[in-house]
């Protein structure tokens, strides 16, 4: 055979087998991907998430946890019988609508290949139960399963999935939408003066500080959120406040742990710690501003 016929035949024979390569790769990709079998307009779920009214979540970080919407909000009725986060809940119920990049119906046999045997986490949206699997290795969607059915869709919502009851905690450390009566520390107290809305008076007395200066601690607590809630550390508090709400008949309690890892409010009650950015200044007597005699 000619040099030039043998160099020819190679090429062919070369290109022949990159052919095979290729389609081996594709019979494989094929056997590893569903097919694409939903509009990808298709949401998840019918439901509309202003309607979802019981939030359930089962996963591997803690306890099963429950929330409830009610006319104010959410609140979390299980483990920890307290306001919930609403801007977390919303942000998790856009799962309802996430748009499906494909479904199909697997054999029970192959459930474990998507993670789902058994799954990651288990949402519960009123009475529908969603299970969530692993992610696909090739799109890193994230498989979903709802009745026989098994759904691919944007992977968007581990952190919301898997995260513990704690994280669903309402970060503002105290009810919104009430007023406080009592503030007290070791140190200080502020007391509402009786029949007034924003007159109080502070122990031990400071000559010249204004209303308006009393008035802005008051809304310090108000409003006061932490940068997360954990479980509270075994411990005994350094000390305790106790603030009371209006129309309260009983005070919260608040434990102060001081850690290496800085400062934690404490709802011992609940067994829960709120860490909170700058509590040294939110701890601190009200005080004259700076530079005033």
């Amino acid at each position: 055979m000619a040099p030039q016929k043998a160099v020819n035949q190679n090429r062919v024979n070369g290109t022949l087998l990159l052919l095979v390569i290729l389609l081996g790769i594709l019979v494989w990709l094929s056997d590893r991907v569903p097919p694409e079998s939903a509009n990808p307009s298709t949401p998840l779920t019918r439901l509309l998430p202003d309607q979802v009214s019981v939030i359930g979540i089962r996963n591997r970080s803690g306890p099963t946890f429950s929330m409830q919407r009610d006319g104010r909000g959410w609140r979390m009725t299980k483990p920890y019988a307290i306001a919930a986060s609403d801007t977390r809940i919303r942000r998790l119920l856009e799962i309802a609508a996430s748009p499906v990049r494909s479904q199909f119906k697997p054999e029970q046999t192959d459930l474990s290949e998507f993670g789902l045997a058994p799954p990651a986490a288990l949402l519960y949206l009123d009475q529908l139960e969603i299970r969530i699997g692993g992610t696909d290795p090739i799109n890193n969607y994230r498989y979903i399963g709802i009745g026989d059915n098994l759904y691919l869709i944007k992977d968007l919502f581990p952190h919301l999935l898997l995260a513990p009851a704690e994280s669903y905690v309402s970060p503002y450390i105290l009810p919104q939408n009430k007023e406080l009566d009592l503030i007290e520390t070791p140190e200080w107290q502020l007391v509402r003066v009786p029949e007034s809305a924003r007159v109080w008076r502070l122990t031990p007395a400071v000559a010249g500080i204004s209303i308006d200066r009393l008035n802005e601690k008051v809304d310090e607590w108000k409003y006061a959120q932490a940068l997360k809630v954990v479980k509270a550390p075994a411990g005994t508090p350094d000390y305790r406040i106790q603030i009371r709400v209006t129309g309260s008949d009983a005070a919260l309690l608040f434990g102060i742990l001081r850690q290496k890892q800085g400062t934690l409010l404490m709802r011992e009650d609940l067994g829960l710690a709120y860490d909170l950015p700058r509590i040294g200044a939110l701890l601190t007597a009200p005080a004259l501003p700076a530079g005033e005699p």
